[in-house]
């Protein structure tokens, strides 16, 4: 009898041991933001200006993402009105930098490939009536592309 219970006790001992190996330790979601955000924090977008505006269809249809960067400094704002988004302040910056970080900085004149590559990156579609991208890079120059469908 005594074994019985001896080996009961080392069945619940052995499950409670191979259970506690399984859990993963938990991150509060504070902790997670907060890293999230510094790692955003630290990557370096190569303009000092960049301003979307992206028209689908109606006037309502727009989306409008600003970016900017002064005198260390960042600021962002992202309003999509065909959805009903808004972002501002960290939570803008904080998209921006995830959509711009992998864009290259433009050749000597924005083309449509560039802005392709850049509507891609906001997950936009390209069969908008009309588009304007304004960037100013970290040296000074500018750069623009306008284009009406």
């Amino acid at each position: 009898m005594m074994c019985w219970k001896k080996a009961g006790l080392l069945g619940v001992l052995f499950f409670m041991l191979s259970g506690c190996r399984s859990i993963e330790p938990i991150q509060h979601p504070h902790e997670a933001e907060a890293e999230s955000l510094s790692a955003v924090q630290m990557k370096e977008l190569p303009f000092q200006h960049l301003q979307l505006h992206v028209q689908y269809g109606q006037k309502s249809e727009l989306y409008e993402a600003t970016y900017r960067q002064a005198g260390g400094r960042e600021e962002a704002l992202i309003r999509d009105h065909m959805n009903g988004v808004r972002y501002e302040g960290e939570e803008a910056l904080r998209e921006m930098k995830m959509k711009l970080n992998d864009m290259s900085i433009p050749s000597a004149k924005l083309n449509e490939i560039y802005v392709n590559e850049l509507l891609s990156a906001f997950n936009l579609d390209d069969d908008y009536q009309w588009i304007r991208v304004d960037i100013k890079l970290e040296d000074g120059t500018k750069r623009a592309f306008e284009k009406k469908k």
